[in-house]
């Protein structure tokens, strides 16, 4: 009987000594910044098609308890990690996906007595828009997958149209991400932003009832920022930071819980 396909690996290269990057990681967060790169890794390894959703809450709570972190250490060090490049960025700022193209070019031996391909960046595309992780135009087919679970020829010549945005990426996309002020002025901002504020209530997953309860976690957040040593930040780093921030503490700050509370 053949031994089913898999698109995962067992093991990956592990290089016994590390550059300036890794050097950046420990003076930063300590062992902590190794430990959570190569537990990552190891979850890439182990996932299907070598690439992590972390557009739910509930992966990231799973991902902070693994590598043993908080969830705001897990982010900054993702987010040093994408400066960095060594995840796409993209991918990461559409979709909050996961993707080094450098490991799945460093595992495809792994694959060389598979039938089945490793995945590539062009072949993920496809996958995800598949599994309507992103999305194709109206005049598209969606592509499907090929019997033994591999996305489908990546050579095909498939026209990607933009991802279909969230209302608040929406709104992000009109700000001028790469402006630095300090939080007092990036909460401002934020607030003055009423498409943003009405885009965040809006989204049930982020549980804010209205827009002082909005305020309040903003102002939470500031709090934490401060606390953290962090008191500057560029606009859509501190948008994004908010938006995982608040999904990950959902207790406010008159230490209610929101579904403690009816609307």
């Amino acid at each position: 009987m053949a031994r089913p396909q898999t698109n995962k690996v067992d093991y990956f290269p592990h290089p016994v000594s590390h550059g300036k990057k890794m050097s950046f990681l420990e003076k930063k967060y300590g062992n902590n910044g190794y430990a959570t790169w190569f537990k990552i890794l190891e979850e890439l390894g182990n996932t299907d098609y070598h690439y992590l959703d972390l557009s739910d809450e509930v992966q990231i709570m799973f991902l902070s308890d693994r590598c043993l972190v908080s969830e705001d250490v897990l982010l900054s060090i993702i987010n040093d990690l994408i400066r960095l490049k060594e995840f796409d960025k993209r991918l990461w700022d559409e979709n909050f996906i996961l993707f080094n193209e450098k490991y799945v070019e460093s595992i495809k031996d792994a694959y060389s007595k598979r039938i089945n391909n490793c995945i590539n960046k062009k072949s993920l595309l496809i996958l995800l828009d598949s599994l309507g992780i992103r999305k194709l135009s109206k005049s598209k087919h969606k592509p499907s997958l090929i019997t033994n679970n591999t996305p489908i020829n990546p050579q095909s010549k498939v026209e990607y149209s933009k991802v279909d945005k969230t209302k608040v990426d929406e709104v992000l996309e009109d700000i001028n991400a790469d402006v630095i002020l300090i939080n007092e002025d990036c909460k401002k901002k934020y607030l003055k932003d009423q498409r943003l504020v009405d885009a965040i209530i809006a989204n049930k997953a982020n549980k804010i009832r209205n827009t002082e309860h909005l305020q309040e976690r903003v102002n939470a957040f500031n709090k934490h920022l401060t606390e953290t040593g962090v008191h500057q930040k560029k606009w859509k780093d501190y948008a994004s930071h908010f938006r995982y921030w608040n999904l990950s503490n959902k207790t406010s700050t008159t230490g209610k819980s929101p579904t403690d509370i009816s609307l």
